[in-house]
């Protein structure tokens, strides 16, 4: 078993906490728990909960998390088998006095849109971003049936939101839509070949769209490596403490990514 980091959390200037969900493990629950109540020591005002490009998880773990922050007694999901009969989760939590806010995009599935929705009809949470990728079903998993390693899924039910709504293939739309910055959707710099000036190819596009996404001032995203590219690369060098180049090597790669 390996034990693999979902939550990150942080406190911003004027109060806000912001918790990230990367996908809802076995562990996800505590760690938000944790990240949770230590923001609420440090004086939390409102809290945003980011679960873009989440594709979901388990579903025991997400009805903990919603019930952390939705009022005793209140819906949080709604499972219906192949007979239509329906098992209604609600929380077993006290709520909380502050706002909720959720991010979500299309990449949002599963179990991030069973969150989204408990907490937009049964906590008041105000939805931002793109609509959900709209997975509105459940699975278990089997893997003892051939002895060969291998695991099959099967859908035993559907979800529905507290209200009643199948999302399937549909998805939940935000409160307020909210397109991502073009440096959100880059790929990863291919670090193949040091990327340096009179270069034209995708790579240099990627390298351009992340340093105007930093607050650096180039002058094109085209792809093509000009001075001003070159010189941009050399300002943010010398603010990550870099060999100040003007040329992208891995490093200044990887501190490109990790600043995006």
């Amino acid at each position: 078993d390996i034990a693999m980091e979902t939550v990150y959390a942080r406190m911003t200037s004027n109060k806000i906490g912001v918790i990230e969900i990367t996908q809802f493990s076995l562990n996800t629950a505590e760690r938000f728990k944790q990240e949770l109540t230590k923001l609420q020591s440090e004086g939390m005002k409102g809290l945003v909960i980011d679960v873009r490009n989440n594709p979901g998880g388990v579903l025991s773990i997400v009805e903990d998390m919603a019930s952390q922050v939705i009022p005793k007694g209140k819906p949080i999901v709604q499972i219906e088998d192949r007979k239509g009969q329906r098992q209604v989760a609600n929380s077993s939590g006290q709520g909380v006095d502050y706002p909720i806010a959720v991010v979500t995009n299309g990449g949002s599935a599963s179990a991030s849109e069973i969150l989204a929705g408990a907490l937009k009809q049964s906590a008041g949470a105000t939805l931002y971003g793109e609509t959900t990728y709209g997975k509105g079903t459940v699975q278990t998993s089997m893997d003892n049936l051939f002895n060969d390693g291998s695991l099959i899924k099967i859908t035993i039910a559907k979800w529905l939101t507290p209200n009643g709504d199948w999302i399937h293939k549909k998805g939940i739309k935000p409160d307020v839509e909210v397109q991502p910055p073009d440096y959100y959707t880059v790929t990863p710099i291919n670090t193949d070949t040091v990327l340096q000036y009179d270069m034209n190819n995708d790579n240099v596009k990627n390298v351009q769209i992340m340093l105007a996404g930093l607050g650096y001032k180039v002058d094109r995203k085209d792809g093509y490596f000009d001075r001003s590219t070159e010189s941009e690369v050399r300002a943010f060098q010398t603010d990550q403490k870099l060999t100040s180049t003007g040329k992208v090597d891995a490093k200044t790669a990887a501190a490109l990514e990790a600043d995006r």
